[in-house]
């Protein structure tokens, strides 16, 4: 009898978590997902075009050679047939049945792990009653699903509790909906402040929820082995900020599982959000943006209008001549770029430096599974993109090491089982980038 309650209980558990992460699927009925291939410069045009224009598509991953996207059911019929006309090959596959594989291979918040985390952060919980064994075992379960705004929060306010002497928790200012931009400043004393800063962000666009973990993952591994790294951070602060767009990563759990932007809204319009990756004020709104309200890459009102952009230009500015790393992290394509991505033929002066230290990085990747990064600049290797982070840092404040990193993945919901795999990886390259900040 018992039995038969408790298989019934757990039943209903599961459907109504299925019911929860369906509603941010709700209104992708009948899109379809495409690989293009295309290998002629008409085609690639056609590609941008669309993405800069059109709204009833979404570009997941736009290079000169191929194209990953969805399409909408109404435009499905007149885009294939655009597609014939310009001779390119493609493949599809319907969306829903993508996310239905890719959810299946997924887990999301574990209440038994946080509940263990958070009795472990209480300010009686000493060093003696948190053996290493039990500390490594919280993480694997925190980094074994994609948590959400407040248990990322609690993570981060965590790790400065556990660690004061080395760990700041701080807020950079607040989101459009009114979220903390939550920070962690990271160095072996945080009593004196190191002459040099590593800036690593992630986020910008919510619907990379891989990008969290990785930054995360960096502040934990730092912290639980400060010894192994003390050369690494002699004279450095690593200061990290794993959510720069809040609204939009919270949206992505809740309502739409592909959104990209900020969750500012405008008065009169059914549109909404801005691209915090096209809103830094260095040649903002010149090339692959758009000033239309409902287009992915929508550029703001202006230069760095947006809350969430101006409090990182905030804190850039006023650490501008401490800060020699600014490192945006983004998902997908496994791509380095370096500045400058507004134009293609326009490279910065230290391009010998930049590159070389993106390749040492990435060969610190390739270490850990033989993940291959590709590196240059996003205008040659993807398209013209105007009013990043990487071109802002650079080219605006003048910090010498800039860099964008695209994540590995073949879509943006990296299964579950592969997270702390991602975040291994990755946190050997950025080890290799904050090691660089060293020599400045």
């Amino acid at each position: 009898m018992w039995q038969r309650i408790v298989c019934s209980l757990t039943l209903c558990l599961i459907a109504l978590a299925g019911n929860s992460l369906a509603n941010n699927l709700a209104g992708y009925e009948g899109y379809t997902k495409y690989t293009v291939e295309h290998g002629n410069e008409n085609a690639f045009r056609y590609m941008v075009d669309l993405q800069t224009n059109e709204t009833d598509l979404d570009f997941w991953l736009l290079t000169r050679n191929m194209s990953v996207l969805t399409v909408s059911p109404t435009l499905k019929s007149q885009f294939e047939s655009r597609l014939s006309n310009l001779g390119v090959s493609y493949q599809v596959q319907p969306l829903m049945e993508l996310m239905a594989a890719l959810q299946a291979n997924s887990t999301y918040a574990d209440e038994d792990v946080d509940r263990e985390y958070e009795e472990c952060q209480s300010a009686d919980c000493g060093e003696s009653q948190r053996p290493r064994r039990r500390s490594r075992r919280q993480a694997r379960g925190f980094f074994s699903h994609y948590p959400r705004y407040s248990e990322i929060l609690s993570f981060m306010s965590g790790l400065a509790s556990r660690y004061p002497q080395y760990c700041r928790y701080e807020s950079l200012g607040r989101s459009n909906e009114g979220r903390h931009i939550a920070g962690l400043s990271i160095s072996l004393n945080t009593r004196t402040r190191p002459r040099r800063v590593a800036y690593i962000q992630a986020a910008a666009h919510g619907r990379e929820w891989i990008t969290t973990q990785t930054v995360l993952y960096l502040a934990y591994e730092l912290l639980s082995n400060l010894r192994a790294f003390q050369r690494v951070l002699q004279d450095v602060e690593v200061f990290l900020v794993p959510l720069v767009n809040p609204d939009g990563y919270e949206y992505t759990h809740t309502s739409d599982r592909f959104w990209r932007k900020n969750r500012h809204r405008y008065a009169g319009h059914a549109c909404s959000g801005v691209d915090i990756n096209r809103n830094f004020g260095n040649h903002w709104n010149y090339q692959g943006a758009s000033q239309n309200l409902c287009s992915e890459v929508y550029s703001g009102t202006s230069p760095n209008s947006e809350p969430e952009t101006s409090a990182v230009v905030r804190y850039l500015e006023f650490n501008r001549h401490r800060v020699k790393l600014s490192l945006d992290v983004h998902s997908f394509g496994k791509f380095i770029f370096y500045p400058y991505g507004y134009a293609k033929n326009t490279v910065p002066p230290t391009v010998g430096t930049l590159r070389s230290v993106a390749l040492r990085a990435a060969n610190q990747i390739g270490k850990y599974r033989g993940t291959r990064y590709t590196i240059g600049t996003s205008a040659s290797i993807l398209y013209e993109a105007s009013g990043s982070l990487d071109d802002f840092a650079y080219g605006s404040l003048g910090i010498p090491l800039s860099y964008t990193l695209e994540l590995p993945g073949d879509e943006f919901h990296v299964p579950s089982s592969d997270i702390i795999h991602v975040c291994k990886e990755t946190f050997a390259g950025f080890v290799e980038f904050i090691r660089h900040v060293s020599l400045y």
